[in-house]
């Protein structure tokens, strides 16, 4: 009779399937990238037990996928995260050319971030940083404590806290504080 409970236990226990929602998770490295960019996009597939299918993305690719413009394996439903995390970016059509044109003001900013000044055109301002090429001890602690960031030279703003950053940096009152942080 024991083992009659024991092999209905097992069978049931093993029978139990446990599906897992696959979802896309987004992020970005800021730095000096291979590409002569200051921006790497990457985007993989999570699904609650391990990561997939890992790419990396220029910027344009980054924008046209979150934004369900363009048919993806990362962004099937064709969702538009941007719209989703109230953020000014997307893809516009030109009405003469009839082209498509991806624009996402908060990208822009992000290079602030890590340098003081843009270290390829110093037309374009002062950067946020109190360092010359990575933020300040105190700026990097908050980074990590803010949005997980350990290691600025390697590691990606992701998931939620990619989100999280992008609202941020058009945030003055979050600029004033990131800035004031020595």
């Amino acid at each position: 009779m024991l083992r009659l409970l024991f092999l209905g236990i097992w069978v049931f226990t093993t029978s139990i399937v446990v599906v897992y929602e696959t979802r896309p998770v987004f992020g970005v490295k800021v730095g000096y990238q291979s590409t002569g960019q200051l921006t790497m996009f990457m985007v993989y597939l999570d699904n609650g037990v391990s990561q997939n299918a890992k790419k990396m993305l220029t910027e344009n690719e980054f924008i046209h996928i979150a934004s369900g413009k363009w048919p993806s394996m990362y962004n099937p439903k064709r969702i538009n995260y941007f719209e989703q995390n109230n953020l000014s970016c997307g893809v516009i059509k030109d009405s003469i050319t009839l082209k498509d044109y991806s624009y996402c003001i908060p990208l822009d900013s992000l290079w602030k971030i890590r340098f003081q000044k843009h270290p390829f055109d110093i037309s374009q301002g002062d950067g946020w940083s109190h360092k010359q090429f990575k933020p300040s001890p105190k700026q990097e602690i908050y980074l990590y404590e803010t949005y997980g960031i350990k290691q600025i030279d390697g590691d990606y703003f992701s998931d939620q806290n990619f989100w999280k950053l992008l609202k941020d940096v058009q945030d003055p009152d979050w600029i004033l504080n990131y800035k004031s942080i020595e």
